[in-house]
């Protein structure tokens, strides 16, 4: 597939995870062990994703390193069948602002610091219309 199968957070594949996307924040607890966390914008709806994953330190601990390709399949269709969808971003906002996600123990830990992510890239003190938050971030 490409991609890196190391332990530490698998970004590229976070950030990659979905096709036709616009990275709007990706979050990485950034220690040997822990959680990963990414928010995108798909291109066609302009609806809002966001999902969450562990990373270990060994392969022991970490199931993408030393991965073969079926099985990074597997676990990419378990990221994207375990992820969030929104209409738009400041639904997206009001879910990780409202701590509904704490209900998901895979979330623990995570949805703070990503949602400090998204807010970092919008205007302050703004949150702004899908049409101008995705011209933004148009890459």
């Amino acid at each position: 597939m490409g991609l890196p199968r190391t332990a530490g957070g698998h970004d590229e594949q976070m950030m990659l995870l979905l096709k036709e996307t616009t990275l709007i924040a990706h979050w990485n607890e950034g220690d040997y062990q822990g959680k990963v966390a990414t928010c995108t914008m798909l291109n066609d709806t302009k609806e809002i994703v966001i999902y969450v994953d562990y990373y270990g330190s060994c392969s022991g601990c970490d199931a993408w390193e030393d991965a073969s390709d079926d099985e990074v399949r597997q676990l990419c269709d378990q990221l994207a069948t375990g992820a969030y969808i929104f209409n738009n971003i400041e639904d997206c906002i009001d879910f990780l602002q409202t701590g509904d996600v704490e209900r998901s123990y895979k979330w623990e830990g995570a949805r703070e610091p990503l949602l400090e992510e998204i807010l970092k890239n919008l205007p302050v003190g703004e949150v702004v219309n899908d049409a101008r938050f995705a011209e933004r971030f148009r890459r």
